[in-house]
């Protein structure tokens, strides 16, 4: 464990055999997410758009998903409704993780009772969302 000036201890953030879905609608924000969870050991799918999500969310068992809210089409808000909607089973409980840049049209506590679990604004510090994610899925 490292430990911090204050003499807080962190607890390394392991990832190893966690499956996530990204969903962006830009290639770079894909990239950067994807890289940032893989460097504590995540497996990642990637998504560009809402729809594609949620196709993989129903054909494939995922651990986490970090989804940008506003995309064109349907957004992420549209997507967190979808995914609550399934059975258990079909992986309407899976924890996820909503980001933005858009801090004025999206508010924490709204996009929380929609659905999402947490809330990060960016640009997203990649230890802040591997953090997050390890939080989500009990490590």
């Amino acid at each position: 464990m490292s430990r911090l000036a204050t003499g807080v201890q962190l607890r390394p953030i392991d990832l190893t055999d966690v499956h996530v879905l990204v969903v962006d609608d830009h290639d770079d924000t894909l990239e950067f997410f994807g890289v940032a969870l893989q460097q504590f050991g995540a497996n990642i799918l990637k998504a560009r758009t809402a729809r594609d999500a949620l196709t993989i969310l129903r054909t494939v068992r995922v651990n986490a998903m970090v989804s940008d809210l506003a995309m064109p089409g349907e957004d992420g808000l549209w997507l967190i409704q979808q995914l609550r909607r399934l059975q258990y089973e079909q992986g309407g409980s899976i924890p996820a993780v909503a980001v933005t840049a858009h801090r004025d049209r999206y508010a924490g506590e709204r996009v929380t009772d929609l659905g999402f679990e947490a809330f990060l604004m960016k640009p997203v510090d990649p230890y802040d969302l591997a953090r997050t994610v390890a939080s989500l899925v009990g490590r």
